[in-house]
């Protein structure tokens, strides 16, 4: 499965372990939950199952950025997660790996 967070200013791309059913459900749930915060909303517009697409403009930077951060505390979305990448089309530097970002220890 992919979940592909998608926004204009700031692309993101997470590829989840082999998840069906339930726990499928779930983690879509909470991926959506998660663009849905204080800062705003982010739809998804994927018709595929397996794929999430929230897409979204420069001033929705701080509900995708609350979503990233939601999603990271999350219990066990992260165990479920092989690739996560902020993907930024305007300015290529800010792009990075968010799963390597989680896993850094704070020191």
């Amino acid at each position: 499965m992919s979940i592909i967070f998608n926004s204009i200013f700031a692309p993101e791309q997470l590829q989840v372990k082999n998840v069906t059913g339930d726990a499928l459900k779930r983690l879509c749930q909470m991926a959506e939950n998660a663009f849905t915060n204080r800062a705003g909303s982010v739809k998804n517009s994927s018709k595929d199952p397996h794929k999430l697409v929230f897409k979204g403009s420069e001033n929705d930077y701080g509900c995708l950025d609350l979503g990233v951060v939601s999603l990271g505390d999350a219990d066990g979305f992260l165990g479920q997660v092989s690739s996560w990448k902020w993907i930024d089309e305007e300015d290529p530097g800010e792009s990075c790996d968010v799963l390597e970002a989680f896993a850094m220890p704070i020191r």
